[in-house]
């Protein structure tokens, strides 16, 4: 699977180069993507993007756990308003499948959780050239679904916290339409509850852990123009 998503982005990319070297006249800078009539930046615009979660865990007395595990992918929606050519403030909403693996269950036995998770950064843009920029910010977001294998789980029930929140940064590239990053999402909202839980339930185990998402992001986006 992560080798077939790889393929995929890369072809998209190359496909995406190859189509904006064809067109009349080359290939397209980001500059040719302003802003229209609210604003002369060619920073402001709206696209989709889509791509790779690199899932982890870290924080204290997390026996049993698998920090490195569940990889899975995020898509969603993005919006960008440029102050002027280097300045910006870029705000998404993602749905992102986040999880780990653990010993959990009436045999304490090996069992992986997904975590399906709608997030809301806001993030500053600033151009460190035309084609590269860093972005950072704070993060918002909300547990809207949590599976142990192919069982849904009652998130208040089982003690997961539905609310996280932090802070994301990052680098990305852009040739025409098309942009490629990587980005850091720094958790500051426990996963699990404190204080008791009932007996055989997922946080009886890691209920007063210091235990925080831990997550790396590989994307590639689509801007339109306005």
């Amino acid at each position: 699977m992560k080798k077939t998503l790889l393929f995929s982005v890369l072809a998209l990319v190359y496909s995406t180069a190859a189509f904006a070297q064809a067109r009349p006249g080359g290939s397209l800078s980001s500059v040719d993507y302003t802003g229209g009539a609210v604003t002369e930046s060619r920073n402001t615009g709206f696209g989709i993007k889509g791509g790779y979660n690199l899932n982890g865990l870290r924080g204290n007395d997390i026996k049993g756990i698998a920090r490195n595990s569940r990889d899975d992918f995020h898509a969603g929606l993005y919006g960008q308003f440029g102050f002027n050519n280097f300045s910006s403030i870029q705000a998404e909403i993602l749905y992102s499948r986040q999880g780990f693996e653990a010993n959990s269950g009436p045999n304490n036995g090996r069992q992986a959780f997904r975590m399906d998770y709608l997030t809301l950064p806001v993030m500053y843009v600033g151009n460190i050239t035309e084609t590269i920029s860093f972005h950072v910010g704070p993060q918002v977001s909300l547990l809207t679904n949590i599976r142990r294998e192919n069982e849904a789980l009652d998130i208040s029930k089982n003690g997961f916290n539905s609310l996280d929140y932090g802070g994301v940064g990052g680098l990305e590239a852009r040739l025409g339409p098309a942009r490629l990053g990587a980005r850091y999402n720094l958790s500051l909202g426990k996963v699990f509850k404190d204080g008791p839980s009932e007996t055989g339930l997922v946080a009886a185990q890691f209920g007063n852990s210091k235990v925080y998402n831990n997550l790396v992001q590989v994307y590639l986006g689509i801007g339109f123009t306005q």
